[in-house]
């Protein structure tokens, strides 16, 4: 049995068949794929929340290709930027010329100094600070990444680079995530190029759920535990109905970390810390489609809240892929994330379109007449934030496992919390099992 059809589930569902295992999964939605879908709005592509996949090799770019996705991937040569002075100032991933690479110019003379101090532990452990395994972060997990910007750098590149990076990469503010954290963040920012699929991020899990047996609008109420083993889950259909009891040698809870504590009340102590110890950052997500392309970066462009900016950062579909769009036409992403999403979370649709619209029309020259099409998607369980001792959790979690024989426990809070976080979660239970 597999508790939640989203990214780590489905994964984790797929590995265990391609193991040899019967799996059902369960999912208490209408479809699968959790914060990770695509909807179509009148020709239009709308990712609802996750909106990238990395080119480092990974777990999920691997997984992409290993079910078929390989000719659906695009990463374009498109730099980020960082919006500053009033003006985008591009970079470039993975470029040769370091003076391209980091925005130097975006923070003067200060950046001389500054960003080196800033990236000296990365460049010295650069391959212990792997998004996908924060149980390799090798420093850092004790003290917030603010402390650790505050050390390093002065007030300007805290405010005008740091944060960015940190909300962009992880989700949430420098003061709840861990120096570890940020320097994986910075890893992921300014040495991968950002893609996605041809028919959106929603395409991963769909692609996923192939083969599997999933039951959707089922939510689990309970796993059933005996003799300290699971051995079955209680569900009923979420539109109402009669509950029944699902027999299982092995459970896989792939769900939020409160959620898991919900099903399961029966876990070892370093499960129930890590559970207990997980905060979530919300995030919304504002999709607007235009009659015609911007003329802009295409991004993703990270925004300053010293520029006076509500969204975290903004994108367009030649970021991404180009089919998100009708031809000649254009998708613009605005995503607010942390406390910023926080403050605008009850403000209905109209508000925050109107101002995701203003924040994009400033950044990527758009005309608000050409707009055809748009959706807000809020997440309140947004993305786990790794805060300090996650790296220390992940690692005992790890050894220590559920603390329940025959039950695993997925999700991004268990890993990073990202897309490649997510999948590497899945891979990582499965292989357990």
């Amino acid at each position: 049995m597999v508790i939640g059809g989203g990214l780590a589930g489905l994964s984790a569902a797929r590995r265990l068949r391609d193991f040899g295992w019967s799996v059902l999964v369960l999912e208490k939605e209408t479809e699968v794929g959790g914060r990770c879908r695509t909807v179509l709005v009148d020709g239009f592509a709308f990712d609802t929340a996750a909106q990238f996949l990395r080119d480092s090799y990974d777990s999920t770019l691997k997984t992409a290709i290993d079910i078929g996705l390989g000719a659906c991937l695009r990463l374009p040569n498109s730099g980020k930027g960082l919006f500053t002075g009033g003006l985008v100032r591009p970079f470039v991933s993975r470029a040769h010329n370091p003076l391209d690479l980091l925005p130097w110019r975006s923070l003067g003379l200060a950046g001389l100094r500054d960003v080196p101090r800033l990236t000296a532990p990365l460049v010295r452990r650069y391959r212990s600070y792997d998004v996908r395994f924060p149980e390799l972060w090798s420093c850092g997990d004790d003290e917030t990444a603010l402390d650790f910007a505050h050390r390093l750098a002065g007030q300007k590149t805290v405010r005008s680079l740091a944060e960015p990076v940190a909300v962009f990469a992880m989700g949430a503010s420098l003061g709840r995530i861990s120096a570890a954290a940020f320097l994986a963040g910075l890893r992921t920012t300014f040495a991968d190029r950002t893609g996605s699929l041809t028919g959106g991020m929603g395409a991963l899990p769909t692609t996923l759920a192939r083969g599997l047996d999933v039951r959707t609008s089922i939510e689990a109420s309970e796993i059933t535990v005996s003799a300290n083993r699971a051995v079955a889950v209680k569900a009923r259909p979420t539109g109402g109905g009669r509950a029944r009891s699902f027999r299982a040698d092995l459970v896989v809870c792939a769900t939020p970390a409160g959620e898991a504590r919900r099903l399961s009340p029966v876990l070892g102590g370093v499960a129930l810390g890590v559970i207990d110890g997980t905060g979530y950052s919300p995030e919304a997500v504002v999709n607007l489609g235009f009659a015609a392309s911007s003329p802009g970066p295409a991004g993703p462009v990270m925004l300053p809240s010293v520029e006076g900016f509500k969204a975290a950062w903004v994108c367009t579909n030649r970021s991404k892929a180009f089919e998100h769009a009708p031809k000649g036409a254009a998708v613009v992403t605005a995503v607010f994330s942390g406390d910023r999403a926080e403050s605008l979370f009850e403000c209905d649709d109209e508000r925050l379109r109107d101002l995701a619209l203003e924040e994009a029309a400033r950044v990527l020259r758009l005309q608000r007449r050409d707009l055809c099409a748009w959706r807000v998607d809020r997440h309140r369980l947004g993305r786990p934030v790794p805060s300090t001792g996650h790296a220390e959790n992940v690692r005992e979690l790890r050894r220590s496992g559920s603390g329940v024989d025959g039950l695993v426990l997925a999700g991004d809070w268990t890993t990073s919390p990202t897309a490649e976080g997510a999948v590497s979660s899945g891979l990582i239970a499965a292989g357990g099992a």
